[in-house]
């Protein structure tokens, strides 16, 4: 996949998922936006962790977290824990 459709994948990732959140109500975003943070931390080092370990195998190595598995870590994660939770 070329850098640039990359890019456009990662930004309406993050974009559609934070686009729900609107419907799950002021309360519950407060409600749950810590514990869903504390989630995605808690995945951030788990990546880290399976890095370095070797617990998968990438064929086409990630160069970085920031393009790779950031975006997926603040869009549906983050606000999928939040509809979890909810």
């Amino acid at each position: 996949m070329s850098k640039k459709n990359q890019r456009l994948i990662n930004i309406l990732m993050v974009l559609l998922s934070w686009l729900t959140i609107p419907f799950m109500g002021w309360h519950n975003i407060k409600r749950f936006f810590t514990a869903s943070i504390l989630i995605v931390l808690l995945e951030a080092i788990n990546v880290q962790l399976g890095k370095k370990r070797k617990w998968w195998v990438f064929y086409n190595k990630p160069k970085s977290y920031f393009t790779n598995e950031f975006p997926f870590n603040i869009g549906p994660f983050l606000i999928g824990s939040m509809w979890i939770l909810k």
